[in-house]
């Protein structure tokens, strides 16, 4: 899936103004629903906490 459609996908999804989303290359998206400051820096703080996730 190309990166275009992916952000079209999440745009359509979370659509609520006051939550904030980080996309990152491989298809993950954090939702990030006290967004402040630097957002791909709060991301993946995020990330380092609950993740790696695996299926």
């Amino acid at each position: 899936m190309n990166t275009e459609t992916l952000i079209d996908t999440w745009r359509r999804l979370l659509a609520d103004p006051h939550k904030s989303w980080v996309l990152y290359e491989h298809g993950t998206c954090v939702v990030l629903t006290a967004p402040e400051g630097d957002l791909a820096e709060q991301a993946t703080s995020v990330l380092a906490e609950f993740g790696p996730v695996h299926a």
